[in-house]
C-alpha cells in the first residue's frame, strides 16, 4: 500500500509539525510504502539541516519536494504553487491509496480537494495541529474555519486526525464522529535513555526550550518574571538556561548582561542534541499562550524534569492532576515568579520529594508518549479505513 504524507512547510523549518511528519513517515515505513513530500515554504529560520533529515529518513524510498513561488509583502509571506509542481503532486496522489496532510493554507487544501474529485479511490486523512482556543476574531482562526467548512463539503473518503480531545470535540460539530480519530504525538524516547548529566546539587536549574517570541510563546512575560526574581535579591540558588532563537533574543541578552552568572543562552540547538540540555536541568518552563499539544513538555518529562506551565489546551490535557506539574493560573510575571518560588522552596525543604516527582514525570512519559505507541495506533486506524 502506498501512503503519501504531505508537509505543507519545508521539513527544514523544523517545528513540531515538521518533526512529527518525519517521525510518522519513518515509523509507518516499516509497514507501508511511504512517500514523504514537503515544500520549499519557510515562514522563519531553518531549525533542521537537510542532511540530518535525509539521514533520519534513510529507509524511505521516495522523498520529494513541491516548489512554490514565494515572496514577502509588508512582512507577510505569500506563496503560490507552480503549475508543473501541482501536476507532479497530482501524479503522486494518483499513485497513493492514502494521503495524510496537515490542514494548511486554503489554496493548498483546495489542490487536495480537487485531487479527491479526480482520484476517487484515494482516501484522505486531514491532520489538525493548531488549537481551537481563540475566542475573539482572528484572521488565522477565520481561515481555519473556512478550511473546516471546505472539508465538510466533501465527506466521503475524508477522515480527520486530532492531537487533542478538545479539537476532536470541536470537529464533531462539523464531521461524522466516526471519521475523527484522536492520536497524540509520540516522541523518540531512545535518546532520553542515556544517563543523565551529573548536576550541581547546590543549584536548582530551570530551562526554556523553544521560539523566543511574545505572541505565541509568552517569553516576554517569562523574562520579566526572572528579572523580578533577581531584583528582590533573595540570594536564590537558581540558574536559568535558554535554547532557541526568535525576536526576543536581544532582550534576553540584555538580561544576561544584567545577571551574567544566573542566565545562560545557547541559541538554537539541533534537535538530535537537545536531550543533553534537558538532562542537565531540573525544571522545564513552558509559557505558551496557546498550544494544541506541547511536544517539548513530553521531551522534558522524558528527561525527568518537573514542569512549570501555562494552562493551554495541550498542557492541561497532558498534565492535569499530575504532581510534577505546576500550573500558572494566568500568564503574568508575578504568577510565574510565584510558581518558580514554590518549586524552589520545595527543593530546599525536601529535595527527595523533587527527585520523586522527577522520576514520576519520566515514568509517565515513557508509559504514554512513545513514538512506537503513536505508530501502533496509526497502523490500526489505517487498516480500519482501507
Amino acid at each position: 500500500m502506498n501512503i503519501l504524507i504531505f508537509s505543507p512547510l519545508s521539513l527544514e523549518y523544523g517545528r513540531g509539525g515538521e518533526i512529527s511528519s518525519i517521525e510518522l513517515a519513518s515509523g509507518l515505513n516499516k509497514f507501508y510504502n511511504i512517500i514523504l513530500i514537503d515544500t520549499n515554504i519557510l515562514p522563519g529560520e531553518k531549525s533542521l539541516q537537510r542532511n540530518k533529515i535525509l539521514k533520519k529518513l534513510s529507509s524511505l524510498d521516495k522523498i520529494d519536494n513541491i516548489k512554490f513561488a514565494t515572496f514577502k509583502f509588508l512582512g507577510k509571506l505569500f506563496s503560490f504553487p507552480y503549475p508543473w509542481e501541482v501536476i507532479k503532486l497530482y501524479k503522486r496522489i494518483r499513485d497513493s491509496q492514502i494521503v495524510y496532510l496537515s490542514i494548511s493554507a486554503i489554496k493548498t487544501n483546495l489542490i487536495f480537494l480537487l485531487s479527491k474529485l479526480l482520484f476517487r479511490n484515494t482516501k484522505f486523512i486531514i491532520g489538525y495541529r493548531k488549537p481551537f482556543t481563540i475566542n475573539k476574531f482572528s484572521l488565522v482562526h477565520f481561515k481555519y474555519r473556512i478550511n473546516i467548512f471546505l472539508f465538510a463539503l466533501f465527506k466521503n473518503r475524508i477522515f480527520h486526525h486530532t492531537i487533542s480531545w478538545h479539537a476532536k470535540n470541536f470537529l464533531e460539530n462539523f464531521y461524522n464522529p466516526e471519521k475523527i480519530i484522536h492520536i497524540t504525538h509520540g516522541i523518540d524516547l531512545q535518546q532520553f535513555l542515556k544517563p543523565k548529566i551529573t548536576k550541581n546539587g547546590n543549584t536548582l536549574k530551570f530551562i526554556y526550550i523553544g521560539h523566543l517570541d511574545k505572541v505565541h510563546k509568552g517569553v516576554d512575560v517569562l523574562l520579566d518574571a526572572i528579572d523580578l526574581l533577581f531584583k528582590d535579591k533573595l540570594n536564590l540558588e537558581i540558574e536559568f538556561e535558554f535554547c532557541g532563537k526568535g525576536p526576543l533574543e536581544k532582550r534576553l541578552k540584555k538580561l544576561i548582561i544584567k545577571y551574567p552568572n544566573k542566565i545562560q543562552y545557547n541559541e538554537y540547538i539541533e534537535h538530535n542534541l537537545i536531550h543533553k540540555y534537558y538532562s542537565k536541568n531540573d525544571v522545564f518552563l513552558f509559557t505558551s499562550r496557546r498550544e494544541p499539544f506541547g511536544r517539548v513538555i513530553i521531551e522534558a518529562l522524558a528527561a525527568g524534569l518537573i514542569v512549570i506551565c501555562t494552562k493551554t489546551i495541550g498542557s492541561f490535557e497532558i498534565l492535569k492532576g499530575k504532581d510534577f506539574a505546576f500550573f500558572i493560573n494566568k500568564l503574568t510575571s508575578q504568577n510565574i515568579k510565584k510558581e518558580i518560588l514554590k518549586v524552589y522552596n520545595l527543593w530546599k525543604e525536601n529535595p527527595e520529594k523533587i527527585k520523586t516527582l522527577q522520576d514520576s514525570a519520566k515514568k509517565f512519559a515513557y508509559n504514554n508518549y512513545s513514538i512506537e505507541n503513536e505508530i501502533k495506533h496509526f497502523k490500526e486506524f489505517i487498516n480500519k479505513i482501507i
